[in-house]
């Protein structure tokens, strides 16, 4: 049952995304934000951080700096500055290891997980980046509608070699009806089937690895003695895995956008 909750998460993003592109980037934008807020919150609880409050700080603040860059940004291709951001990163998360001591336990795992956080949290600047980018933003609907559809297959209560080529096949249809409808597009129907099928590889992907993560031994001791002890049913597990593909496939929809700018 906990299961379904990523996609009422995802349903809340995707729409609160799409319906934000139709009043402005500042709309938009802070959309993008309830993406980043409930990475930062969620992602520290999938991977087991033994600092969840201080990884979801990075996280947000990193996150919300990362879209200050991409909005601020004169010109193309609006994400000069997120490597820089992306670096101060790292050196945060390998001086908060530090302070835990020398002797800290499964520091190398956590540096990992908070570099990987990171990474998804600032892919979600690339949908303010996408945007901006000039020509209308049927890539952007066209995309969520895929990841949504892609999202809803993988919690079918079916093993991965199933709905793995069920989420790929959803996301690339509802990517071709979702620019057939939208007429006047600059998204012609082979667009958007790549698009889709982009997306539909990136849901499956990411629900397969973080999927293992979810379901993985829990390495707090806090956390350890929790009477619920499965990560995959905790509320907060599921926020991240719900709003990790939909940050990733921002860095998608903004490639796509610029190929068809530059056709």
């Amino acid at each position: 049952m906990m299961r379904w909750i990523r996609i009422v998460v995802a349903l809340c993003l995707t729409a609160a995304l799409g319906v934000s592109i139709y009043f402005g980037i500042m709309p938009f934008a802070l959309a993008c934000l309830v993406v980043v807020a409930a990475l930062a919150y969620g992602w520290p609880r999938l991977t087991d951080s033994p600092q969840p409050r201080a990884t979801t700080l990075m996280l947000l603040v990193l996150g919300v700096v990362g879209m200050a860059t991409v909005w601020f940004a004169p010109t193309a291709p609006y994400l000069d500055w997120l490597p820089i951001v992306a670096g101060v990163g790292l050196l945060w998360a390998f001086v908060q290891n530090l302070v835990r001591g020398i002797g800290a336990s499964h520091a190398v795992v956590n540096v990992s997980a908070q570099v990987a956080g990171l990474v998804i949290v600032l892919s979600a600047a690339s949908w303010v980046g996408a945007i901006q980018v000039p020509g209308d933003k049927e890539a952007v609907i066209v995309g969520l509608v895929a990841i949504l559809l892609a999202q809803a297959a993988t919690v079918v209560p079916w093993p991965p070699r199933y709905t793995s080529p069920l989420a790929l096949l959803l996301a690339v249809l509802g990517a071709a009806v979702t620019a057939t409808i939208m007429v006047d597009g600059s998204l012609n129907l082979w667009g958007a089937v790549g698009l889709g099928f982009a997306m539909g590889l990136l849901v499956a992907a990411t629900d397969r690895i973080l999927g293992l993560v979810a379901r993985s031994r829990l390495q707090t001791r806090e956390l350890r003695k929790e009477r619920r002890r499965d990560k995959a049913r905790l509320l907060t597990v599921q926020m991240a895995l719900g709003a990790a593909p939909i940050a990733l496939g921002g860095i998608v929809v903004y490639v796509i956008e610029r190929i068809l700018l530059f056709r």
